[in-house]
């Protein structure tokens, strides 16, 4: 399997590189380096496949691939950087023409921002050059090793069939009865012009979703209700005739020369076909791992369906939710295949682990075990059917008690029989959703993940474009319901239809960390120093018990692109954070406010977080020491992400806040303390999200934002705001211009009436707006 980060995020880089050519000034020879540069990613990505086979038996292609990597970062982030200060001179040309002759000390502006003690933008161009020429000598070791283009051969799935032995399925009765009243009821639908019933069972891979069909095919009221069944194994590869072919090889129970007949006929003699042996008879059709992207393939097929008589049933099984929609199930027939409970899991792996054992003195003491090894399993069958046959070659409690401590990830069995059917749905999504997924892992298992929060995080990681202009919040949505689509994840919360928080099964996350390796990397604090490898681990998550402090110094902490943090009430000191500013600066993503390691800070931010130049993504919610921020955060130029919820001390927005031109989500939801917005938060034209905002009502201040300066922020979709005041100016609150606006809460404080804030804002039809009596209980964003 092709390295799944290296090749994806190479991808992305050829992405940022047209970008800079066409849109950033590039000094004469840097363009001629980009281009050389793009001519390499191009042959590198012709031999990832062949290189990712070769790396397991040859150490050297494993370091030159790891040497790729590292390169490939270094040239993104030396782009990044690039950009970066063209923006900032450009900035500082447009503030000198506004200074009517004042001097403008913008070198010390820029020095803010030195990396690698670069600071214009020839030396940014020396480094281009320089990491180029070692991106050139890699790529020319690439025929030392013999790496040849090659395809990602996909694991082949197992042709199904409807025979299935009834006695090793376990849990799965009241949904096997679910699906039987479904097809051996009336059809109701039939009125409504929907001839044919089509009930459709979804799931992720692994769930059982097959073998629930054929448990259903055998039972004998099936065979006794339906005239004709037939069994077809659709699979990721469509193809109208061979469908078709196995449809006919159903319904004539066809085999050997008769079905080899068919081999000739052309499609439209096969649809024939299928109209004469379903005409008038009442037929089951069952449709097992139908994909989604073939819609228009299936129409011509579906209209065949239609011949048969009342009662006839289609049965699908698939693990894509917009497949089930495409094969005609309305919601009410679509069978969302839930988790088995650890009991019967326990009977899955116990009857396959103990197979032959059965006058095992020890067997007490390995059921001990074992039962918590099925909790491992997180309720999928095909787990427990794998870590069965693994546990039945072994004997001893010590044998098992290896099991029960390894990671499911690194056993070889596992990533075969497992994570197979995983690696199908992953090659099925769409290139950048792919990315979006495995930055998943990044996270601990079993947390609940914020739908619009993990979007701002791929955003920040570029995996949903870098044009500013560009609706990416939706780009970023439309990758998320994909995922969810394709059971990637699961467990969700839904708030007036719209899903917020959601969680990614254990074994699914072990996929993703299969897929990453060293990419992602999880470490506690046992000192004050921290070890990472850092040519491996740019994504890093830190936990801190509770005796320990966040440590002063993170060894290789200076290419780390996502700082995640987990720890200990007032674990991370002033100090700390000092060196830790100092120490990242490619940080991408710093988040030292998860809801559940609250009061993390222990003080205030200080003032080196501004030479945290790349940084896009900043969260420091739920911490309750911290009462004002630095001035110095508001030269982050490219900071798209700042979320302060729960900070309940916190008592103003830095004044320059308006500096912060690229900043498109912000969250201060659950401040109690701060008491107005500052007025530049209508310079923030690139806002989509806003979360606790504070808007006067009465006035149009010359200190404190107001509701007519949201007719500055043309690109706002959701905003979720207290307006403060006694009276209303309704002259002024009228030009806030709403259009674009999708969500608009409201929280009271004052006495304005209800009736004159919707007078005067008079919201568009379609929004969803609502005023609330409890602000802190509408759902957050994130």
């Amino acid at each position: 399997m092709a390295d799944a980060i290296l090749s994806l995020f190479l991808d992305q880089l050829k992405t940022i590189i047209d970008k800079a050519k066409k849109e950033v000034k590039l000094l004469v020879g840097v363009e001629e380096e980009v281009e050389k540069l793009e001519r390499n990613l191009d042959l590198v990505l012709s031999v990832l496949a062949d290189a990712e086979e070769k790396k397991t038996t040859n150490q050297l292609v494993k370091k030159w691939l790891d040497r790729l990597k590292e390169a490939a970062y270094d040239m993104d982030d030396a782009l990044d950087e690039w950009k970066t200060r063209v923006e900032l001179e450009v900035k500082g040309t447009e503030n000198a023409a506004n200074c009517q002759g004042k001097v403008l000390l913008l070198c010390n502006f820029l020095s803010c921002f030195s990396f690698h003690r670069l600071n214009s933008r020839r030396e940014v161009a020396v480094n281009i050059k320089e990491i180029n020429r070692r991106i050139d000598e890699i790529v020319k070791e690439k025929d030392r090793y013999q790496l040849e283009s090659r395809k990602i051969e996909l694991p082949k799935r197992p042709e199904s069939s409807s025979f299935v032995d009834v006695s090793k399925l376990c849990g799965r009765d009241g949904v096997k009865r679910e699906i039987l009243s479904y097809l051996l009821g009336g059809n109701s639908e039939v009125e409504a012009g929907k001839l044919i019933q089509t009930v459709s069972i979804v799931g992720m891979g692994g769930l059982g979703k097959t073998a629930l069909a054929q448990l259903v095919c055998n039972d004998p009221n099936v065979k006794q209700h339906f005239e004709s069944v037939a069994w077809v194994c659709v699979s990721d590869s469509f193809d109208e005739k061979r469908v078709a072919k196995a449809i006919i090889q159903g319904l004539e129970k066809l085999s050997g020369p008769a079905a080899h007949g068919l081999e000739s006929d052309p499609l439209e003699v096969l649809l024939g076909r299928i109209s004469k042996s379903i005409e008038g008879k009442k037929y089951l059709l069952v449709l097992d791992d139908v994909w989604a992207d073939e819609g228009q393939r299936w129409d011509s097929l579906k209209v065949t369906f239609n011949l048969g008589a009342t009662g006839s049933k289609i049965l699908v099984t698939t693990r894509d939710l917009n497949a089930a929609s495409m094969m005609g199930s309305s919601d009410s027939e679509i069978i969302h295949l839930e988790k088995l409970g650890d009991e019967e899991c326990w009977s899955i792996l116990r009857d396959i682990a103990f197979r032959g054992k059965d006058k095992m003195k020890s067997r007490e003491d390995l059921e001990e075990i074992g039962r918590k090894i099925t909790k491992r399993c997180k309720g999928l069958p095909l787990a427990a059917k794998v870590l069965g046959s693994i546990l039945q070659s072994r004997s001893t409690k010590g044998e098992w008690l290896t099991i029960l401590d390894s990671e499911i990830w690194k056993l070889k069995l596992a990533q075969k029989e497992i994570f197979a059917p995983l690696l199908l749905s992953y090659y099925d999504l769409p290139h950048p959703v792919r990315r979006c997924f495995l930055y998943c892992v990044l996270f601990p298992k079993n947390l609940e993940y914020g739908c619009y929060d993990i979007t701002s995080r791929w955003l920040a990681q570029g995996f949903l474009g870098s044009d500013p202009k560009a609706d990416l919040e939706s780009v970023g949505l439309e990758y998320f319901n994909i995922l969810v689509a394709r059971s990637f994840f699961q467990d969700f919360q839904i708030w007036n239809g719209h899903i917020y928080y959601f969680k990614m099964h254990d074994v699914v996350h072990d996929f993703g960390k299969y897929l990453a390796e060293n990419e992602f990397a999880m470490k506690v604090v046992e000192s004050d120093h921290l070890s990472t490898n850092s040519a491996k681990h740019r994504n890093l998550l830190v936990m801190v018990d509770k005796r320990m402090t966040f440590p002063t110094f993170i060894s290789g902490a200076e290419k780390l692109r996502s700082l995640i943090t987990y720890t200990r009430k007032d674990a991370l000191t002033p100090h700390a954070l000092r060196s830790l500013f100092n120490h990242c600066r490619r940080l991408r993503l710093l988040d030292i406010g998860l809801p559940h390691g609250r009061n993390q800070l222990y003080g205030e931010v200080p003032e080196e977080v501004g030479k945290l130049m790349h940084l896009r993504y900043m969260n420091l919610g739920f911490n309750e020491k911290l009462e004002r921020l630095p001035e110095a955060l508001c030269n982050i130029l490219n900071l798209e992400s700042l979320i302060l919820r729960g900070c309940q001390n916190l008592k103003h927005l830095p004044e320059s806040i308006g500096k912060l031109l690229n900043l498109r989500y912000l969250s201060t939801s659950g401040c109690f303390a701060l008491t107005h917005y500052p007025k530049d938060i209508r310079k923030l034209t690139s806002l989509r999200t806003v979360t606790g905002a504070i808007a006067r009502a009465d006035r149009n201040d010359d200190k404190e934002f107001s509701l007519a300066d949201l007719g500055n922020l043309k690109h706002l979709r959701t905003i979720r705001m207290k307006v403060v005041g006694n009276s209303i100016d309704k002259e002024e609150a009228r030009k806030a211009e709403l259009q674009n606006v999708e969500e608009l809460l409201i929280y009271l404080e004052g006495e304005v009436e209800e009736d004159d804030i919707k007078e005067a804002l008079h919201p568009p039809s379609g929004i969803r707006f609502s005023f609330v009596d409890d602000y802190l209980l509408t759902p957050p964003v994130a």
